[in-house]
């Protein structure tokens, strides 16, 4: 073909070049792992890479090392603890505690009503090794439930559900000043609506709670609020949540700021993630925090058509209405402007 192209082929080639563009890219982000469901993403920085963990049968698991991206490995737990009555566990949480790693979950129980779950807790020497499950009692339940007493039981409270609890998150709060002691804690949502945060103080090791300690309750909401996860930084505690149904496209992640753990309440909340902010995302929620080199990374999951990595659009929802999609896993940089969280870029394969 001749180097110069005569007027007409230009225009006409510049023609389709213009129109084809836009559809070139999708405006939305891409997921980093499509290749398996990744609900409710909990994502840790080991030696040897990052291990993320998921919704689903005895904890789905994957692992990432640099240069060779992300690929699923055996679930987490070896086994259910003997409290619970099925193999779906939900929105797990791994930290690494006195050397030691701990995974946080929850699973199904009898005696709450159908699909209704209590927090267990499991350890391994690794992130890698199978997860041994503590047998003896759930650390987080309702005294409804048929199983051994749970070491924090959560309460009868005026206006809220007698169901169970999910989504585990561990915090550790580290006061600044000298001498100040590191406390931690395991943040979980009190299943159904209205929604209540709470926390509970833990013992050193994590596996039951500190001494003499109780949850208290952070903030209740008239909606769906769960998936809770406290990021300390720059002299505020940042809360982020998740809103509204996981199972549609409007599905959400929000933020609150306080000087204080005790004091969410009376702090306005603010979209950090949503159909609109990521230019097309549907239900990107379910988030976890995590910090590399001093730097925040956000991994979160959104619902993508079966095959592809197209969001599906409203008014899809999961298991009913629009086209059969999974959730995927998506990751970001996050960057602090005058102590507000923000995008900074999403992260790629």
């Amino acid at each position: 073909m001749p180097r110069c192209l005569r007027p007409a082929v230009g225009a006409l080639l510049l023609a389709v070049l213009w129109t084809a563009a836009p559809a070139a890219a999708a405006p939305y982000p891409d997921p980093i792992l499509t290749t398996e469901r990744s609900g409710d993403p909990s994502v840790v920085e080991t030696r040897n890479g990052r291990v993320l963990v998921t919704t689903g049968p005895l904890v789905r698991r994957a692992r990432w090392d640099p240069g060779e991206g992300w690929r699923w490995i055996r679930p987490a737990l070896r086994r259910l603890p003997r409290w619970a009555v099925e193999d779906d566990v939900w929105a797990d949480d791994l930290a690494k505690i006195k050397g030691r790693w701990v995974l946080y979950y929850a699973a199904r129980v009898k005696g709450l009503g159908k699909g209704r779950r209590c927090i267990g807790v499991a350890t391994a020497p690794t992130a890698y090794g199978a997860f041994r499950p503590v047998d003896e009692r759930p650390l987080v339940c309702h005294r409804r439930a048929k199983t051994p007493v749970a070491w924090d039981t959560v309460p009868n409270a005026p206006g809220l559900p007698r169901r169970g609890a999910i989504d585990p998150s561990y915090f550790v709060d580290r006061p600044a000043g000298r001498g100040q002691v590191p406390t931690p804690y395991l943040l979980y949502k009190t299943d159904g609506v209205p929604s209540s945060i709470r926390m509970l103080p833990l013992g050193p090791n994590g596996l039951a709670p500190a001494a003499g300690a109780t949850s208290s309750e952070l903030v209740r909401a008239d909606w769906v609020m769960e998936n809770p996860v406290v990021l300390q930084r720059g002299g505020f505690y940042h809360l982020f949540t998740s809103e509204d149904s996981w199972a549609k496209c409007s599905y959400r992640t929000v933020w609150r700021r306080s000087t204080g753990l005790a004091t969410w309440p009376t702090r306005p909340r603010r979209v950090l993630l949503s159909r609109a902010t990521t230019d097309g995302l549907c239900g990107p929620g379910g988030a976890d925090v995590i910090e590399v080199g001093g730097r925040p990374q956000l991994y979160f999951h959104g619902w993508v058509r079966d095959g592809t990595t197209i969001p599906p659009t409203p008014p899809f929802v999961a298991g009913g209405r629009g086209p059969r999609a999974h959730r995927v896993l998506y990751g970001a940089l996050l960057r602090f402007v005058d102590d507000v969280p923000t995008v900074a870029r999403y992260l790629t394969h």
